[in-house]
């Protein structure tokens, strides 16, 4: 596969993570979630709408760099495994908690979805440091969706 075919792919499959997550949304979710009693610091909806859109592009970055390093790593074709495996944590977020409205649930998903990228961390740490750096706000984001889908769950 070449190295534009690797970057094209990431890209679609970091946004389709997305975009799969939310074709389990249901119609009302705007009322359902409007109801709910949520924890201090939740943020707008269009503040995540811009968060999301911006961790995806990372996320991608991260993957494609990964992908296409030139010699590739020992590890990378494991690490590139281990990336789509997250990205159906994410999407089953998503699921979970806007379309099942099952909030436990959905933060369990979250305490996996954070181990795995914590572990794809550490194991960029030996491919390219860049990666790191690129998943690091993505980390410190779920830990910050899972305060708030805890919050919400407990409040609730």
């Amino acid at each position: 596969m070449s190295p534009f075919v690797r970057v094209a792919v990431a890209v679609i499959a970091s946004y389709g993570a997305g975009f799969i997550g939310y074709l389990f949304v249901d119609a009302q979710v705007s009322s359902w979630y409007a109801s709910l009693t949520k924890p201090a610091l939740t943020p707008s909806d269009s503040t995540f709408i811009f968060v999301w859109l911006v961790l995806y592009g990372m996320m991608a970055a991260a993957l494609a760099i990964v992908w296409t390093k030139k010699p590739p790593a020992k590890h990378a074709e494991g690490w590139v495994r281990f990336f789509f495996v997250q990205l159906l944590f994410n999407a089953s977020y998503t699921m979970f908690f806007f379309g099942f409205h099952a909030v436990l649930i959905a933060f369990v998903d979250l305490l996996f979805l954070g181990l795995v990228v914590l572990s794809l961390m550490a194991s960029a740490a030996e491919i390219d440091r860049r990666v790191v750096y690129l998943l690091t706000p993505y980390f410190l984001w779920i830990l910050f969706a899972a305060y708030l889908t805890l919050g919400i769950w407990w409040l609730n």
